[in-house]
Formats: structure tokens, C-alpha cells, sequence
């Protein structure tokens, strides 16, 4: 059996072409596990035809849900909702799909209290995998602009991998954060709900999955442990994190959040748009003639 990652970050964006390509998989009749990212939009969007998606192959998606606080999902245009990210878990369990989840840490304002509150937020999505991130400041986007004058506490650019911490928090010291990240991701993974899924769940292809194939994401059950000592290893002995006075912007460069959607193809007007606009222009004349 043949296992496919999917490499674009939402490939089912578009519902008729994307429920065309999995009715024409489903035709070929071929045996192929796929795995894959999308939004939690596009699948409560998709809960008709969730049944295609498993039928195809699909036996997980990973989802970027970022935060379970309202105000973040606003501060980073994440575009999503505590409600459709509840819900597309929901659906995906129902039609036997796996759900692992992103969940990010290091806003410059975040407490004690607001990762508590998370934890607890995210043992309630009951999602069947957590991956817990750091925010991770990009000159494209508009969070940039507010993590500008944020210290950087690691310096090294190929750290910057959203596993490491790379900001200095108001109220946090980096080894309190990254013990409530280590934290988080053991109670999330660890719950006796979980567990008893792994080792339980009905579908035998499922129960492979859990065990084995999930490594590209960095967290799954068999060699989760490894990669989650190796982490706590690495920022207690190898990985060198403290401010050096600089800030986002002394070690970026400026902010390039006008270019986020550079590459858009802009749509060209239909032919009767065209003609209603040019109807609908005042006429011009040069030298007597109507332009």
C-alpha cells in the first residue's frame, strides 16, 4: 500500500475541482492511504461529502487551528472559529478520518492563565493528535508589524521552524514556556481517551496509521516520545535561548505584509461586465469624437 502526503497546505479550497479529483480516484480503485492539511472550513463545508473523502484514501488531516481564543484567531487572520474547528473533529471521527491539530504559544500578552485556559480548550476538542507550536513571525504577514519590536531570544535562522521558540514574552520566561509546551503535549496526548482510541479503534488501517505513519507530522504515539525528550534534551543543553538586545526587525529587515498577495492572479471581467462598464462610462470626446 502506497502512502501520499499532500504538499499543498489546502488542497481542497476549491470544492468542485476537489470533489472531482477524489470521484475520480475513487474510480481508479486503487489501494493508497492519503494524508494531508486543510482548514476546519472546508470540512464542516464538506460533511456531504466527507464519505468521498474516506472512500478515496484519506485517513488523516491536520488542521491549523492555532488557538482556541477567539481574540488571537482575530490578532493573526487565521480565518477560523472555535465552533467549525469543534465541529470538522466531529465530522472527521464520524467518518472514521484522524484529526491532529496545531496549537500555538509565545504571544507576547499570554499568562499562566491563558495556557491553562488553552489545555484545558484543547483536551475538550478531544482531537486524536496535538501539535503544539510557537508563534513564529514572518515579514509577509501583517503579525510582523506587531512582533516588530518583540527581543528574539534565538538567533539561529534554522531554528525558525516553529518548534523552537524564537520570541521573548512580556510575562514569560522562555524555560516557563516551553515547560507549559512540553506540558500541554503530554497531557493532550497522554489522556486515557485518547490512549484507549489508539489502541482500540475500530478500523485496522486507522490503528496502523496512529502507530506508524504520522512521523512526518513530528508527533505520533510510537516515536512521539523520542522526538518529545529529544526536544526537552535540546533546550536544556544544546539549543542557546536568551535575548542578545535585538529585535524582530534589527534581525529581519522591514516588514513586506504588502506583497502577502502578490502572486494573486486578479479574475478578468466577463465579456458582459465589460460591456456594462463601457456603457456605463461618460463619453469622452477628443477632437469631436465620442471615446
Amino acid at each position: 500500500m502506497e502512502v501520499f502526503n499532500f504538499a499543498d497546505e489546502n488542497p481542497s479550497a476549491g470544492r468542485k475541482p476537489w470533489r472531482a479529483f477524489l470521484e475520480a480516484l475513487i474510480a481508479e480503485n486503487i489501494s493508497v492511504t492519503l494524508v494531508g492539511s486543510t482548514r476546519a472550513d472546508d470540512i464542516v463545508r464538506d460533511a456531504d461529502i466527507l464519505h468521498l473523502y474516506k472512500k478515496a484514501g484519506f485517513e488523516r488531516f491536520l488542521m491549523g487551528m492555532e488557538n482556541t481564543d477567539e481574540a488571537t484567531l482575530k490578532l493573526i487572520r487565521k480565518g477560523g472559529a472555535i465552533a467549525s474547528d469543534r465541529e470538522a473533529i466531529r465530522l472527521l471521527r464520524r467518518h472514521g478520518i484522524l484529526s491532529m491539530v496545531t496549537w500555538v504559544a509565545g504571544f507576547d500578552d499570554q499568562t499562566d492563565a491563558d495556557l491553562f485556559r488553552g489545555l484545558r480548550q484543547l483536551v475538550s476538542y478531544d482531537a486524536d493528535q496535538i501539535q503544539a507550536l510557537y508563534v513564529t513571525p514572518h515579514r509577509w504577514t501583517p503579525f510582523f508589524r506587531i512582533a516588530k519590536d518583540r527581543p528574539v531570544v534565538q538567533s539561529d535562522p534554522t531554528k525558525w521552524d516553529y518548534k523552537h521558540q524564537v520570541l521573548g514574552m512580556a510575562r514569560m520566561t522562555p524555560g516557563r514556556l516551553f515547560l507549559w509546551v512540553k506540558l500541554i503535549e503530554a497531557v493532550a496526548q497522554l489522556r486515557p481517551r485518547a490512549l484507549m482510541r489508539w489502541i482500540w479503534h475500530p478500523d485496522p488501517k486507522i490503528r496502523h496509521a496512529i502507530r506508524w505513519y504520522c512521523h512526518a507530522i513530528r508527533w505520533y504515539y510510537r516515536m512521539g516520545r523520542r522526538v518529545w525528550l529529544h526536544e526537552v534534551s535540546s533546550f536544556l543543553f544544546r539549543d542557546r535561548v536568551r535575548e542578545d538586545g535585538r529585535t524582530v526587525a534589527d534581525h529581519l529587515g522591514a516588514p513586506q505584509d504588502h506583497e502577502e498577495e502578490a502572486s494573486r492572479v486578479a479574475r478578468q471581467p466577463r465579456r458582459g461586465q465589460l460591456e456594462s462598464a463601457s456603457h456605463s462610462q461618460p463619453a469622452v470626446r477628443v477632437d469631436g469624437h465620442r471615446l
